[in-house]
């Protein structure tokens, strides 16, 4: 009965689309011409193409399958994502195939029209699915089985989300989540429980220490007809985790960061170019801290020392010196606010953070990333792995001259935990878009700091 009236869904989508997209292609022609030539008759032989290229995307994209448990803004990209793949894929087809000339401006109308009213049809039909559900209609039914905090979280989302439809009907081996959110309780599963609570979907979620029991579920529904759905516990997957296929066999990596190859390229030519721009408009200003350095106390002008980065492996991090030439005679260590290895010229620089910007040139080569974690020298980071929980999955990611722990205030001498949360959730929720956002506050509020000693 579900799958029937899923069917029946699906069939209204595909109707709407077809429409969508005829009238957009009628309209466009209209626009342009005003009334039907004979001499355009043509035109309507491309509908068929149009209308196979729409389906064979918006099939592509998912936008025939289930979207109940998705954001209204998960489908409105796809969409916009489908419909670009059709127009492309119809213009390249009727340049290269047709031996008429199709007006350009017919193209143009009919890409803005037909984008547009397919996105209002999805949002306005997602709405109203959204709405009658808040309402208690059009709902499924939920058996939750497991004690797992994955578990416990899909029932605060469902609870969290009416509009999604989901009503949680019974809950089995719950040790004591059931009791304690007001949820019906059940011993066991079996198939007497499925058939006398109707649910559509059962959904398993157990502790990884009770992970067994997840099989002696499954074998009792696996020959029911509803939807099964595992929660996996991933409770060590701090940065994220990756399902992919081995030669027809699930494969989940876990602490794996969800950058796709065209991700790792954007940001490496977001530093690239910036890092190359910045190096060539403030290289008068490098000379005249590179000549301030010289004069204010004798030694090299720039300092290099070996920092951990990308996948732990170490590379020679620059800065302006800032410190007289034997200041690790005795080991190197933190700088604190009245160390007296500084120099005096090297205290503005560093308080200013200025004696990052040879940095930049680490940026440019690749050792580095404008935006990242921050690097830490070697030794540190064999005695922080063992004694600060996730340390070492901060190097996951390409070290980086400022990062979300900066702009927040953790640098220096600051806490080592907070600096590796930061660091965990920039990695989890990167984007190029974050990027930009951590440099404009980087220059807002981040370059001189009270922790910067």
């Amino acid at each position: 009965m579900l799958k029937s009236f899923h069917r029946e869904i699906n069939l209204i989508h595909k109707f709407l689309d077809l429409i969508v997209v005829l009238a957009s292609w009628g309209l466009a022609y209209f626009l342009r011409f005003k009334s039907v030539s004979p001499e355009h008759l043509w035109y309507g032989k491309y509908t068929i193409l149009l209308i196979g290229f729409q389906y064979y995307f918006f099939r592509r994209f998912g936008l025939y399958s289930s979207q109940r448990l998705k954001s209204i803004g998960s489908e409105l990209l796809a969409t916009l994502k489908a419909m670009l793949a059709v127009i492309i894929c119809f213009i390249l087809s009727i340049y290269f195939l047709s031996p008429e000339k199709i007006s350009r401006i017919v193209l143009i109308n009919f890409s803005v029209i037909s984008t547009s009213l397919l996105l209002m049809v999805k949002f306005l039909v997602r709405s109203f699915l959204r709405s009658q559900r808040a309402k208690g209609k059009n709902l499924r039914y939920v058996l939750l089985v497991g004690d797992g905090h994955q578990i416990d979280d899909y029932y605060k989302v469902v609870k969290g989300n009416p509009e999604l439809g989901l009503k949680i009907r019974a809950w089995v081996d719950s040790n004591g989540l059931a009791e304690k959110y007001g949820v019906p309780v059940e011993e066991k599963c079996s198939e007497t429980l499925f058939r006398r609570l109707s649910s559509d979907y059962i959904v398993i979620g157990y502790s990884f220490k009770n992970y067994a029991k997840v099989d002696e579920v499954l074998k009792v529904c696996s020959n029911e007809l509803l939807n099964i759905t595992v929660l996996p516990d991933l409770s060590y997957a701090l940065i994220g985790h990756e399902i992919s296929d081995f030669s027809g066999i699930p494969v989940i990596s876990i602490n794996q960061p969800h950058f796709s190859s065209k991700s790792i390229i954007i940001k490496r030519l977001f530093d690239f170019v910036l890092s190359g721009i910045g190096l060539l408009l403030i290289s008068p200003f490098l000379a005249l801290i590179a000549i301030g350095v010289k004069l204010s106390s004798p030694g090299p002008v720039l300092f290099g020392q070996k920092r951990v980065g990308l996948d732990g492996k170490e590379f020679l991090m620059w800065k302006f010196r800032s410190m007289k030439i034997d200041s690790e005679a005795n080991g190197a260590g933190w700088t604190t606010a009245d160390d007296p290895r500084k120099t005096k010229f090297g205290s503005i620089l560093r308080k200013s953070s200025i004696d990052e910007l040879p940095q930049l040139w680490n940026v440019f080569v690749g050792d580095m990333s404008l935006v990242g974690p921050r690097p830490e020298q070697p030794h540190f980071v064999e005695k922080f792995r063992d004694e600060i929980p996730a340390y070492m999955l901060r190097h996951k990611m390409k070290a980086g001259i400022t990062g979300w722990a900066q702009v927040n205030g953790w640098r220096g001498d600051t806490s080592i935990t907070s600096r590796i949360e930061c660091d965990i959730w920039y990695i989890k929720n990167w984007s190029i878009w974050l990027d930009i956002g951590i440099l404009f506050m980087t220059m807002w509020k981040g370059v001189v700091n009270k922790n910067a000693y």
